[in-house]
């Protein structure tokens, strides 16, 4: 059967094809690859899966979402971000990535240009490419965001924290590219999946802070990493409410609705995100120091402390692919090649301190004292 065109644009994530020739070849692997928060739940939120089970309808929740977890979610929004939001600015979906495609479908069209971070999370790009006639640019996360993007209309992605650097964009950066966006009539989308874990009182700025009617801006988010139910598949799209009326026909095009047991779970316990978020800060960032604290003396990695995130994307003096199949095959450690990050991933890896802590732990001293035969570059 032949397939449409576009998904010859679309590339398997490297650290894919890793994980599965780690699988093949050794009995057990030391999972540090994969973007998943790896914690045992919140209190609250056992036992509120446990009252799930007897007070949650299996029928369909309406295309928007819950009406009641919409309210609850505009709610988080005005204390958190001081976004003037009611639940007519709320789209529930499954998780911030089928936000962030919701959105472009909602807004993207032919001819339009998009900036991404570089480097950033591969399903980014993946999305993006999923569109015909569009032009994909990246700024640099080493430089100022606003100074990077053209005197024109654009649709740009910010990332804060960013995956897979772990570094937060500057408020004032923040509200310098709201002000661009104003001004050229640009599209900022944030995706904050990563917005309450910061470390170091490092919190980060959302564009909705400085633009808080959301004219200007589509916010992207999940309570998967910041809640640490990533399997509950429950994320949302915010933004002024004739987009996310646009928007919710999108949605009733694809995926129709979220289910109603992890829109339950999170309306019960989004009161309680603040306790449950820092419990998921302290978590992480006790696997971070972990980690941090193994690779003091290391010459492989060059490594550096996060701002925020589950991710360090340290440098490397080897092609990223080469060293990460080779250590996978000779440790069972298993990390992520940086060239799936964008065009500047090539020379690193990516590491997720969200992984297991027998797993952190256990690869410390296999990291330490790997050899690699391959050449330097």
């Amino acid at each position: 059967m032949k397939h449409a065109s576009r998904i010859n644009r679309l590339v398997e994530p490297p650290h894919r094809k890793i994980l599965k020739e780690a699988r093949a070849s050794r009995k057990n692997i030391m999972n540090l690859s994969v973007g998943d928060i790896f914690i045992d739940p919140h209190p609250l939120i056992k036992e509120t899966i446990r009252k799930a089970c007897d007070e949650t309808s299996i029928t369909y929740p309406p295309v928007e979402g819950l009406s009641e977890l919409r309210s609850s979610i505009a709610e988080y929004l005005r204390n958190s971000r001081g976004i003037e939001a009611s639940s007519e600015n709320i789209l529930v979906t499954a998780g911030a990535s089928e936000a962030f495609l919701i959105a472009l479908m909602t807004i993207l069209d032919s001819g339009d240009r998009i900036i991404l971070p570089d480097p950033t999370y591969p399903q980014h790009f993946l999305a993006t490419n999923l569109f015909d006639n569009i032009v994909i640019d990246y700024y640099s996360q080493d430089k100022s965001v606003s100074d990077q993007v053209p005197r024109e209309r654009s649709i740009i992605l910010l990332c804060s924290p960013n995956n897979p650097t772990g570094k937060i964009v500057s408020s004032r950066d923040v509200e310098r590219l709201v002000e661009y966006a104003r001004e050229t009539g640009s599209i900022i989308i944030s995706d904050e999946t990563y917005f309450e874990i910061f470390f170091n009182d490092n919190k980060p700025a959302s564009p909705g802070s400085f633009d808080n009617k959301l004219e200007n801006t589509m916010i992207v988010s999940s309570f998967s990493k910041n809640m640490g139910v990533t399997g509950l598949r429950v994320g949302f799209l915010a933004s002024e409410h004739s987009i996310i009326a646009k928007a919710s026909t999108v949605r009733y095009a694809t995926s129709l609705t979220s289910n109603a047991f992890g829109q339950y779970v999170v309306l019960k316990t989004l009161p309680f995100i603040n306790e449950i978020s820092s419990y998921v800060r302290m978590t992480v960032e006790k696997r971070l120091k972990i980690f941090m604290d193994g690779f003091k003396r290391s010459d492989l990695l060059k490594t550096y402390v996060p701002q925020g995130s589950l991710y360090i994307f340290p440098e490397i003096p080897f092609t990223s692919f080469d060293f990460c199949l080779e250590l996978a095959r000779e440790t069972g450690v298993v990390l992520a090649p940086g060239q799936g990050f964008g065009p500047s991933g090539e020379g690193h890896v990516r590491i997720s301190f969200g992984a297991r802590e027998e797993d952190i732990r256990g690869s410390i001293p296999l990291l330490n004292g790997f050899e690699p035969r391959l050449r330097r570059v």
